[in-house]
């Protein structure tokens, strides 16, 4: 008895914090997927130069709670990306940024296909309810295809590195691509991270 009127001041303060607790949850990280081809997976650069090692550095550096998960692979076409998707954006993945399509021009596949597969891996990401980032490349535009299933357009992802498709060599390795060196991933983050705090946002009001 003496110990329960010991603890009674005690209870309120319990029930204050459970009150809160249940009132105003911890927000759960959230969950980026960065799905591509060798653009995403950073073909001859450092893992932590990767965009997707420095775009989780660049919102985390802003008080995001945030886990980006590099899904790319080197040599994939829209259509190989259409067929790993579920694997490559697991439930659970909040955000996704798609890039896709300089291997299908790379191996002749005709434009139509290729926008029909971007159609489907934005189609399918947003009925799962995944915010999607679609960007584009010199000379074609996905726009309509975003603006058709709610996404957001990113526009040129090599936008302030290349001119007409062509890197400036600073951003660019020496190999056969050329593909993108550290600092050009630097430009992509510039670029990108302003669209994916617009997209954490969207998250948010869900």
């Amino acid at each position: 008895m003496q110990m329960h009127r010991q603890l009674k001041p005690y209870l309120g303060y319990v029930l204050f914090a459970l009150v809160m607790l249940f009132q105003f949850p911890a927000q759960a990280t959230i969950r980026i997927v960065a799905f591509g081809d060798s653009n995403t997976a950073g073909f001859g650069v450092a893992a932590t130069s990767k965009y997707p090692a420095k775009l989780e550095r660049a919102l985390r550096a802003r008080g995001y709670d945030v886990v980006v998960r590099n899904s790319g692979i080197n040599g994939n076409t829209t259509a190989r990306g259409l067929r790993r998707l579920n694997s490559a954006v697991p439930q659970g993945t909040a955000i996704a940024i798609v890039f896709f399509g300089r291997n299908d021009v790379r191996f002749g596949v005709p434009a139509s296909r290729m926008r029909s597969n971007l159609d489907a891996i934005v189609g399918r990401l947003r009925s799962r309810g995944v915010v999607v980032i679609l960007c584009g490349f010199y000379p074609f535009s996905f726009a309509n295809i975003a603006a058709r299933h709610g996404a957001i357009y990113a526009g040129d992802f090599f936008a302030g590195i290349a001119v007409k498709g062509v890197k400036e060599k600073r951003y660019a390795l020496r190999d056969f691509v050329p593909h993108l060196n550290a600092a050009g991933y630097n430009v992509v983050v510039s670029h990108l991270r302003p669209l994916v705090e617009r997209a954490i946002q969207l998250v948010g009001r869900r």
